[in-house]
């Protein structure tokens, strides 16, 4: 009986242990949720703007007709750029981008560029894809201008050299503090609907020199808002998703704990009715 009180003492005392740090974890969560809500708000405007205008420029783009509005003709490749996650502990965030992968992408000939320590090792390890990038797994956590710079001069560049088809983000759209779903965001060529305007039929917008050299020059701009503000959302996602995992864990210690606090007390209370008992049986005895 002593050996059972030992034993349920012990998983009471490291099922404790263990919920100090899920607490501790879900107090850093919701800190990092709230600071990367802020700044996924700041950007929905402006992305949202910057596409407007890009939306337009193509709209009237009639001339030219920039190579950046049509995919790359023959059997090219698809470049995928994929946002993960740094680290884990956070329910099936990961797992649900590494399925969605595995629907999409073909492994053999797509090229598969990973941002995220967590996406880096799992497709390392797994020796899933034969053309792997992970020059880029700091990048979702550092959001270093300069790493962002390089992945945009690196996409142009691999598509104006017609070495992919097309480029294409994956990364996780947040719908709300519970739901997140992996999406795909095409980033070359560009796809973007033009809401025209009720006037614009008989009074259309000028643009000097042209349409096409706006293109050019806001594209880079394009490119690193679309990256950045992809990593933000994955980054409140991850988060939301930790906070949601670290509560649900926090809830099943406080269930755990209740059941081995019964077990122990019917534990000691049988070992003190044995103890009476042994005495009793004693006393008679003597």
């Amino acid at each position: 009986m002593s050996l059972g009180l030992t034993k349920t003492t012990r998983r009471i005392a490291s099922v404790k242990s263990t919920q100090k740090i899920t607490k501790a974890m879900e107090m850093v969560a919701t800190v990092k949720v709230k600071r990367f809500r802020k700044a996924y708000d700041e950007s929905l405007d402006y992305i949202a703007g910057l596409q407007k205008i890009m939306a337009k420029l193509f709209a009237y783009d009639h001339e030219t007709k920039t190579h950046y509005a049509k995919e790359n003709e023959g059997d090219l490749p698809v470049l995928y750029i994929l946002i993960t996650s740094d680290l884990g502990l956070c329910a099936a965030y990961n797992s649900n981008l590494y399925k969605f992968v595995e629907e999409h992408v073909n492994p053999d000939k797509d090229i598969l560029v990973v941002a995220g320590e967590k996406g880096a090792s799992h497709y390392l390890a797994s020796h899933e894809f034969a053309h792997l990038n992970t020059d880029y797994k700091a990048y979702p956590a550092s959001l270093e201008p300069r790493l962002i710079n390089q992945a945009c001069k690196d996409i142009k560049d691999a598509f104006n050299q017609k070495k992919v088809r097309k480029v294409v983000l994956i990364s996780t759209k947040y719908v709300n503090s519970l739901s997140f779903v992996p999406e795909m965001t095409q980033l070359l060529p560009l796809q973007l609907e033009d809401q025209k305007e009720p006037d614009e039929a008989y009074c259309p917008p000028l643009f000097e020199p042209d349409a096409r050299r706006f293109i050019h020059v806001l594209l880079p701009q394009y490119l690193g808002g679309m990256l950045y503000f992809k990593a933000i959302e994955s980054q409140l996602s991850e988060q939301a998703s930790r906070r949601t995992a670290m509560d649900n864990a926090n809830d099943n210690a406080d269930e755990l704990l209740n059941k081995l606090t019964i077990e122990y007390n019917k534990a000691r209370q049988g070992a003190i009715t044995q103890e009476i008992t042994e005495v009793v049986s004693g006393s008679v005895n003597a």
